[in-house]
């Protein structure tokens, strides 16, 4: 069976079977409904090299306190990420408690001037804004619509912070919109080509899955594609209070999709 994969120009999909442990904690997110009805049976027997591999990512989960096995009499046993495991997947595993933020109306500035002589610490500072999921919009102030004192507090009582930046709070930014700011900062545009993509390819994937006649490997083989690109789709989205979202946002109906065809696998097995 050849599934449509998510495919763009200027991107590569990640290697998420970098380590089997940590794809098992992904999959076990995103496909809560689809286990629980015996499907972590596929995962073991199609998704993995062999049954030692598989077997052996599970003990260390379980001993790790990230997955627990849960069984009641009579029903299909089911494996459940507890709370610890759901805090070391990213954020957009989780994008509801996100879109669903109210926001104040303040945005918090981060602005830093860090000497050439410290480059290091300068390009570290940037990948921690990024994770925090910070737009950039000049090459030394950042922005988010989240308040970030917490985290500031933390990396002057860290890494000094306080020595090269300042954190402001404001209303507004340069008089711009807020529109503007978020388009600026994020490129939402790149965002949108990619979302649309991911789109477009889960709704080619249902259309197939439609059809019926597909083996354990055939599911497996679809669930991991999807998962692939569920990573690249919102790799780089800010995941913004709706209020902030532009009307042609697709991380929503992306997601969507996503839990459409979970559903679908689920019916098939």
């Amino acid at each position: 069976m050849k599934w449509v994969e998510l495919h763009h120009p200027d991107l590569s999909l990640p290697v998420v079977r970098r380590r089997i442990g940590m794809e098992l904690v992904e999959l076990l997110e995103l496909t809560s409904v689809f286990l629980t009805r015996g499907g972590w049976g596929l995962l073991s027997r199609s998704c993995y090299p062999d049954q030692k591999a598989y077997r052996n990512a599970m003990y260390r989960l379980r001993k790790d306190g990230l997955v627990v096995r849960r069984s009641e009499k009579g029903e299909t046993p089911q494996i459940v990420l507890t709370e610890p495991g759901q805090s070391v997947l990213p954020d957009y595993f989780h994008p509801n408690k996100f879109w669903g933020r109210k926001w104040n109306g303040i945005w918090y500035l981060f602005v830093y001037d860090v000497p050439e002589v410290d480059r290091k610490y300068r390009d570290v500072l940037r990948r921690f804004l990024k994770r925090l999921r910070l737009g950039c919009l000049q090459q030394s102030v950042w922005v988010t619509p989240y308040d970030i004192r917490p985290q500031f507090d933390d990396l002057t009582k860290a890494a000094g912070v306080d020595s090269f930046a300042y954190l402001f709070e404001s209303r507004t930014v340069l008089k711009l919109s807020n529109l503007r700011v978020v388009n600026d900062a994020w490129q939402l545009n790149r965002l949108y080509e990619i979302q649309v993509r991911y789109c477009d390819a889960l709704i080619a994937n249902l259309s197939q899955l439609s059809r019926g006649g597909h083996d354990h490997k055939d599911l497996a083989s679809l669930l991991r594609i999807s998962l692939e690109g569920y990573h690249v789709a919102f790799a780089e989205d800010p995941l913004l209070p709706r209020k902030l979202l532009p009307h042609n946002y697709q991380g929503e109906r992306a997601c969507d999709l996503y839990r459409q065809l979970l559903s679908s696998i689920n019916l098939q097995l």
